[in-house]
């Protein structure tokens, strides 16, 4: 695991308005598309945005098994920080396979994308409106909201850890592959043509 990080700082005015499957996010400045047909999955704020994300793909992963925390596995993807209620968007355009509860990852949207692979969101605080299983997106739309739930049987449950974006890329022979070159990509676009 490499000990880079990206972190970035914005200032300007804020407030949050989810449309369903839309570009719109009041108080965030709008998608940046770039050659690649992709958009970073986190907005940035036209007033005060901290976005923290780190190459943490590996890292070691903590399960529950019969009652105790155990080392089952290694982290998937890669987790972005943001404020609560930060809005998510569609790095590509696809279609929702999947979306609602799972234990560890808590409220997520998983879409198949238009390259075939399998893009996964996870530990929102909610979906927005229009979003389930079928609907269409493109790159850009907000899918819904930075949030800390999961590792929690109960639907809703949060607070076990800080609120970020969990973001998986399954590859379409079924293994995953490590979002971060990607994100640090789409984010160097999302800052320099803003």
């Amino acid at each position: 695991m490499r000990s880079t990080f990206v972190r970035a700082v914005v200032t300007g005015a804020a407030a949050i308005l989810l449309a369903g499957s839309s570009h719109a996010a009041e108080g965030y400045h709008p998608p940046v598309v770039g050659g690649s047909g992709m958009t970073f999955p986190v907005a940035r704020s036209s007033w005060f945005s901290v976005i923290n994300f780190t190459d943490d793909w590996h890292a070691p992963r903590m399960r529950l098994v019969d009652g105790r925390w155990v080392q089952a596995g290694v982290h998937e993807g890669t987790d972005i920080f943001a404020e609560p209620g930060t809005p998510i968007r569609a790095i590509l355009g696809g279609r929702v396979e999947q979306f609602g509860w799972t234990f560890y990852s808590g409220w997520r949207v998983g879409i198949r994308g238009s390259d075939g692979r399998y893009w996964f969101y996870a530990h929102m605080r909610r979906f927005a409106p229009g979003i389930q299983v079928g609907t269409a997106v493109e790159p850009g739309d907000v899918l819904g909201e930075v949030g800390n739930t999961g590792y929690g049987a109960e639907p809703g449950h949060f607070d076990e850890f800080t609120y970020h974006l969990h973001l998986g890329i399954q590859e379409r022979d079924g293994t995953w592959s490590n979002p971060y070159p990607l994100l640090v990509e789409l984010y160097r676009v999302a800052v320099e043509e803003r």
